[in-house]
């Protein structure tokens, strides 16, 4: 994700003077053990408020412990929404299935703010306790390691945005005559009821209705859109791998727009109807940036590309998987390159292998603002190495592999992070540099991956130890002065 921030006092400067925010190998989130009973439920929806700390809640994420449900491991979301933006009520039901990694009672799944009406495990109903932030299912009988569930939930709500602990408004956001959703990091749970944290990917099938006339847009593939009475189906599918927070959901008056990328890469774009004419030289930058990233990174690694450009708050925007999301504030002017570059370089860091941990958010946005920085010196402006200087001199202190919440869309995870990502270039030279790039993106994609992960590759690439290093550019609070040379 990439937000530019205004800066409103000079002592936030530093923090939030270029921010972003973008964005499992399955059953190796951090798990209990044993069989795990889940407290009594019954139809009722609770009024407590602190799920979060109860046992058994959350897959033990340092900076969101509530995110997540032990025990389980998602493989296919296929959700049913009905939206009108007249009444701005959402009908909707979601199909989970899942493998249970423990033997369990119960499981849990993250929603704050749907309203639950039922909750079906395998064709049998069953009881479910809302108590904010989980959802509380008993399970038919005993559950076991390997089990395979499928479990049907129904709900409604009117769905609206939250004010996040990382200091940015996520969630569902009303538009005159529409609707979309931003879900970095933990806002998914907020309208459809989900194991909502990165280490868990899964594939989608999204189906919208909505009056007819609107159109509505999910991510990966458009598989059917027909009319049913005075509504309109549009269904989605997300053939690969996904976290919870790059889902995309868009309804509104837009125009689908096609094309062909490298290598007869499928491009599908979206672009608010009235817009279109505005908005098609900012689509037509799309296959020479595809073509320019994939000879340092490698082979684009999803299925096709886009971008989505919606009436959202300028200076935002999002690595949604396979189309990315801008706001058409941000290009009524022309293509903004930078913001462009950045959300394209995330397809491969950030969607194609994403953080196994919110704290290794630095594999996402250091890796996106440093391609945002190749683009930019393709493109004439400052060298990556000037760029880098300059960034290096703004960095405040603090440990980039280690950001607090409150932080992990700062400075030192987009610009600062870039820093330790050049460090690392120049530690390695070029060669070595980016075949270890190609590797990470090749031989991880598809699944989450975390910090540890990435350090231990680069040690395999460069052939010796990179301990110093990481511990000077990456853990360090306040890293050296000067590139290594």
């Amino acid at each position: 994700m990439r937000r530019r921030w205004m800066l409103l006092a000079v002592g936030c400067a530093l923090v939030a003077c270029s921010t972003s925010a973008g964005v499992s190998v399955r059953g190796s989130q951090t798990l209990d053990t044993g069989t795990v009973p889940v407290a009594p439920v019954s139809s009722v929806p609770s009024t407590s408020s602190n799920g979060a700390d109860q046992p058994g809640d959350g897959v033990g994420d340092e900076l969101f412990p509530g995110l997540g449900n032990p025990g389980v491991d998602v493989t296919n979301y296929d959700v049913q929404l009905a939206f009108d933006p007249a009444t701005e009520v959402l009908q909707a039901t979601v199909v989970i299935d899942l493998t249970l990694t423990t033997d369990r009672q119960g499981i849990t799944l993250d929603a704050a703010g749907p309203q639950i009406d039922s909750v079906v495990v395998d064709d049998q109903v069953v009881t479910f306790r809302q108590d904010d932030p989980e959802l509380r299912v008993s399970l038919p009988g005993p559950g076991h390691v390997g089990d395979q569930l499928r479990v049907t939930v129904a709900y409604h709500l009117s769905p609206q945005s939250q004010e996040s602990i990382v200091g940015l408004s996520n969630g569902w956001f009303n538009t005159v005559g529409g609707a979309y959703v931003l879900n970095e990091p933990d806002a998914a749970h907020t309208w459809l009821p989900c194991n909502d944290h990165p280490s868990d990917k899964a594939t989608f099938t999204v189906a919208v209705t909505v009056p007819a006339g609107l159109t509505a847009i999910a991510n990966g593939e458009l598989t059917d859109h027909h009319s049913e009475g005075a509504n309109e189906v549009w269904v989605w599918r997300e053939q690969r791998p996904m976290t919870t927070y790059l889902m995309q959901l868009f309804v509104g008056d837009y125009q689908l727009v096609t094309g062909v990328g490298p290598h007869g890469l499928p491009l599908v774009s979206a672009v608010l109807r009235s817009d279109q004419l505005t908005m098609q030289s900012s689509i037509d930058q799309i296959p020479a940036q595809i073509a320019f990233f994939e000879r340092f990174f490698g082979a684009y690694p999803l299925d096709r590309y886009g971008i989505a450009i919606t009436d959202s708050s300028a200076g935002l925007a999002m690595e949604t998987q396979e189309r990315s999301y801008f706001s058409r504030d941000d290009f009524v002017q022309g293509p903004d390159q930078s913001l462009l570059a950045h959300e394209l370089a995330h397809q491969w860091f950030g969607d194609a292998v994403s953080p196994q941990r919110w704290s290794d958010v630095w594999l996402n946005e250091s890796f996106a603002t440093y391609g945002e920085w190749m683009w930019m010196e393709h493109l004439g402006e400052l060298t990556v190495d000037e760029m880098a200087k300059e960034a290096l001199n703004g960095r405040y202190p603090g440990s980039t592999a280690h950001p607090s919440a409150q932080e992990l869309f700062g400075y030192n995870s987009y610009e600062g992070g870039a820093v330790v990502v050049h460090a690392l270039r120049k530690e390695l030279g070029d060669e070595l540099f980016f075949t270890l790039l190609q590797r990470w993106v090749a031989g991880y994609n598809g699944t989450s991956r975390t910090t540890e992960d990435f350090t231990a590759l680069a040690e395999k690439v460069a052939g010796r130890s990179l301990s110093d290093f990481f511990a000077a550019w990456l853990y360090a609070a306040q890293t050296p002065s000067a590139f290594p040379q």
